[in-house]
């Protein structure tokens, strides 16, 4: 499990994902399957030690492979932009109050 966005979120936002994620797919087959963990925020506060007891959801979305060439740029944003993309639309369910 990976968390491509490097730090937690204050207001439980999607941050910015960063490169590395899409550095270590391009030019590989691995699936990837973006996730999205509803109620972690309120569990594992940014700057919070222990987490607190709390209801986590897990959503899981589709798996996804990208054989791009891992020397263009452009394919690294490209990768980092869709998983990121997948993970905020599996996270609007959260805001949306369904479980």
């Amino acid at each position: 499990m990976l968390f491509p966005e490097g730090t937690r979120s204050k207001d439980g936002r999607v941050g910015h994902f960063k490169s590395d994620i899409g550095r270590l797919l391009a030019g590989t087959e691995i699936p990837v399957v973006p996730c999205f963990l509803a109620g972690a925020r309120r569990a594992l506060p940014k700057g919070a030690w222990f987490p607190r007891p709390r209801k986590l959801v897990l959503r899981i979305g589709t798996a996804r492979r990208d054989g791009g060439r891992p020397e263009e740029k452009a394919t690294v944003r490209r990768i980092c932009a869709e998983l990121q993309a997948g993970v905020e639309a599996l996270g609007r369910h959260e805001s949306s109050g369904s479980p």
